[in-house]
């Protein structure tokens, strides 16, 4: 393994994310093509159907329901126009009702409801959000592009929330100064970081700004 493709796949560092989401950014797919290096074949195009759960009063924790598992990121550090996220949590269900009073609804800034189970299936957690007040459930479905340029992880994905269509496209790297350079090689830079709590809080009107484009 070459030291490329050994960064590459140290997923276990918090990466650096620039993202964006837009109607009109299809050119960007096209040089992603151009300057990127073979990527392997399984991981070219994959699809995703997840369910992201979001809080009227938070902006820095990112939480989803992906497959049977609730996945929960935190944002460490805003750099520039770059974000750094970290995987804190990866939960199979069924859950437990603790660990929603006590690390789920704390970290999306909500008051917890009351709980006749101890275990909750995805199902029943998915209708607590539901019913929740200052939480919404929203299904994202992607269907995602992978590229590697330079040392950066790049990313063109056709994104469905709810019933909007929108493109997005990211750039990501455990080193910020080469997810600034790639960003300069593709054209990125004069876009706002976008990322998927503000992309469904703009499109549901949760909060009143534009996409990318």
């Amino acid at each position: 393994m070459n030291e490329q493709e050994s960064k590459i796949d140290d997923i276990t560092a918090p990466r650096f994310v620039f993202r964006t989401f837009g109607h009109k950014l299809k050119k960007y797919q096209e040089k992603m093509e151009l300057l990127s290096i073979p990527v392997p074949e399984d991981i070219q195009v994959m699809i995703f159907e997840e369910i992201y759960i979001i809080s009227k009063t938070v902006d820095n924790t990112n939480i989803k329901v992906k497959n049977n598992k609730l996945d929960v990121k935190k944002l460490i550090q805003t750099k520039d126009n770059l974000e750094q996220w970290e995987t804190i949590k990866k939960q199979n269900f069924p859950i437990s009702n603790q660990l929603l009073i006590n690390e789920i609804f704390p970290a999306l800034n909500v008051e917890s409801p009351s709980f006749d189970d101890d275990m909750l299936s995805k199902k029943q957690f998915i209708n607590i959000v539901n019913r929740h007040d200052n939480l919404l459930a929203v299904p994202v479905q992607k269907q995602r592009h992978a590229y590697i340029v330079n040392l950066s992880i790049c990313e063109f994905a056709q994104v469905t929330i709810g019933n909007d269509y929108l493109y997005s496209v990211s750039v990501e790297a455990t080193d910020f100064a080469e997810v600034q350079k790639t960003m300069n090689d593709l054209n990125l830079d004069s876009f706002e970081n976008i990322n998927y709590i503000q992309a469904i809080k703009r499109v549901n009107d949760i909060i009143s700004k534009p996409l990318a484009n």
